[in-house]
């Protein structure tokens, strides 16, 4: 439920193109149909609507009638072929059907086929020995930055694809089809209505959607082979119990072991590249650590027990998330009773102010609500269930923190966002205020959100060693992604740029992020830095953006 002020709210232009939107748009789209896609090329390029269907000309010198013969005699074997005259009367008798249909029933048959072909056949996009991502730049002049032709080689085997699959032939119709001229082309999600869930929030990762967002979101071959760098790292670092840890033992560890919080980060990162337990180059990876944290939950759906102190609540709140998501991308009937089961633990422990914080229903902090918030929001993408009480009470909390310049008093026409309710705002507590606010039903062209942008946008990322923010960083990746326009332009920029440049290139840490100087380096470590790195870097699809699914109401 959306909860405006009657400050002046900035009216939304229209979408630049149907419900998908380029990086310079205010809405930006998520997943649809991808019917009516034209290639503008050429003629020979035509219409996926249009068919043109010809009866089949007689020979000059036949005297054969169309509708015959019914039988063929063999030269070579002396007998009579019956079936070829079946066959044959079915071969004249079908062009002849065709060219008395009327067009239009032509037509709509062919579209509720493939209608059929994309809803039974996955949008999968992974190949098991490289995956090469190609897409053109329409009409356009390429320039340095844009996506460009690049392979991630794979390091283990993979789970074998179909080698013609509706996704590849959707993929190359986005190829041949320039961006702007694309109808249709991400749908309109489930209104974000708290009373219904959240859907398909996860469909950008993989395949054709995947492509298309990353051309559309500004993505490059220099951000993809950061990521295909930085899980490799991953990939070297795992424990072989299935965990990851964040003291080593790669060096610049953190001071503080927490498994549960390590392994459920690594996880994130891996599926946020479209990896699951059941398939992608890293689905043992993945499989393994899964494993792992549903070893370690309780029958209260706990699982950061071995975890230390206040850490112990962000370690559930993730381990949550990488469970929920796992089960929203595979639809795995055995991970729907542990999901569901961190839900429940996820509402018990709100507090009555409607924050989460180091304790089960203590007073709240903006920080640790955030990943709680996240945990609930990916279980509605999920298709679980979900309070939808305890999701509203979220505001209320929300509303104490919320923050006017440099004021340390509640403001409910303020941008920005503190820590607790006697703090004063800062920018990585802004940038997750904001994101809770979206994801529970504020929309984009909300004036207080547009103006929060601003701020954001404005303190880009930098390889500054005073100024890393790995935590800042993510949450202000993924909330200007999914309000897009010009500050996400602004920011993506920058991103595209100085996040991989700042990548660890060769020797024994190479794929990984150096700590610098980050607030949070002594207790995340380099495992930390290189997962929220990976994370900003995955934004283009890792969840698809909110601007039409809150603005917008479900048809």
């Amino acid at each position: 439920m959306s909860r405006r002020s009657s400050s002046e709210i900035i009216d939304p232009p229209p979408p630049p193109i149907a419900s998908f939107a380029v990086p310079n748009a205010r809405n930006a789209g998520a997943i649809a149909s991808f019917s009516n896609i034209t290639s503008t090329e050429s003629r020979s390029l035509s219409s996926i609507n249009e068919f043109q269907v010809f009866a089949p000309e007689a020979s000059e010198n036949s005297n054969t009638p169309f509708l015959g013969p019914t039988n063929q005699y063999d030269e070579e074997t002396g007998e009579s072929d019956e079936s070829f005259g079946v066959k044959s009367l079915f071969s004249r008798l079908m062009p002849f059907a065709l060219n008395e249909t009327p067009s239009w029933l032509i037509s709509l048959v062919v579209h509720v086929a493939i209608i059929l072909l994309l809803a039974l056949i996955p949008l999968s996009g992974q190949i098991s020995n490289s995956i090469s991502l190609i897409v053109a730049m329409g009409q356009d002049e390429v320039s340095g930055d844009e996506l460009a032709v690049f392979e991630i080689q794979n390091e283990q085997e993979a789970s074998p694809e179909p080698e013609d699959t509706a996704a590849e032939m959707l993929a190359q119709s986005l190829t041949n089809t320039p961006i702007e001229d694309v109808s249709e082309s991400i749908p309109v999600l489930s209104d974000l209505s708290l009373a219904l869930p959240v859907r398909n929030g996860l469909g950008g990762r993989r395949g054709a959607m995947k492509v298309a967002l990353l051309k559309a979101y500004g993505g490059t071959a220099g951000t993809e082979n950061a990521v295909a760098l930085g899980l490799e790292w991953l990939a070297r670092n795992q424990k072989s119990d299935g965990s990851w840890s964040l003291v080593g033992p790669y060096r610049e560890g953190g001071v503080n072991e927490n498994k549960p919080a390590a392994t459920a980060m690594a996880l994130l990162a891996f599926m946020g590249a479209g990896n699951t337990h059941r398939d992608g180059e890293y689905h043992t990876r993945v499989r393994d650590g899964m494993a792992y944290l549903l070893k370690l939950q309780d029958r209260e759906g706990f699982f950061a027990a071995q975890s230390a102190g206040n850490q112990r609540t962000y370690a559930q709140a993730q381990c949550s998330i990488a469970l929920c998501e796992l089960f929203g991308m595979t639809g795995d009937e055995e991970l729907r009773k542990p999901a569901q089961l961190s839900v429940r633990y996820a509402e018990k422990a709100q507090s009555k102010g409607g924050g989460w914080r180091y304790q089960p229903r203590t007073d709240g902090d903006t920080s640790v609500t955030g990943w709680y918030v996240m945990a609930l929001i990916s279980a509605r993408m999920s298709g679980l269930d979900v309070d939808s009480e305890v999701l509203e009470r979220v505001h209320d909390f929300l509303n104490t923190v919320q923050r006017r310049g440099d004021s340390n008093r509640a403001d409910p026409e303020g941008e920005l966002y503190a820590y607790q309710s006697y703090s004063k705002a800062v920018p990585s507590m802004t940038a997750e205020g904001m994101l809770c606010r979206l994801y529970l039903g504020w929309t984009t062209d909300d004036a207080r959100i547009q103006q929060g942008a601003r701020h954001l946008a404005e303190r880009t990322i930098s390889s500054d060693d005073s100024r890393i923010a790995y935590y800042y960083w993510y949450y202000a990746t993924t909330t200007l992604h999914h309000i897009g326009g010009s500050a996400w332009t602004q920011w993506n920029d920058v991103m595209k740029v100085e996040l991989p440049a700042m990548q660890i290139k060769s020797g024994k840490e190479a794929g990984s992020w150096p700590i610098g100087s980050d607030p949070h380096a002594s207790t995340g470590g380099k495992l930390y830095a290189t997962c929220m790195a990976l994370f900003c870097l995955e934004a283009y699809y890792r969840h698809l953006p909110l601007s039409e699914m809150a603005a917008k109401p479900s048809n």
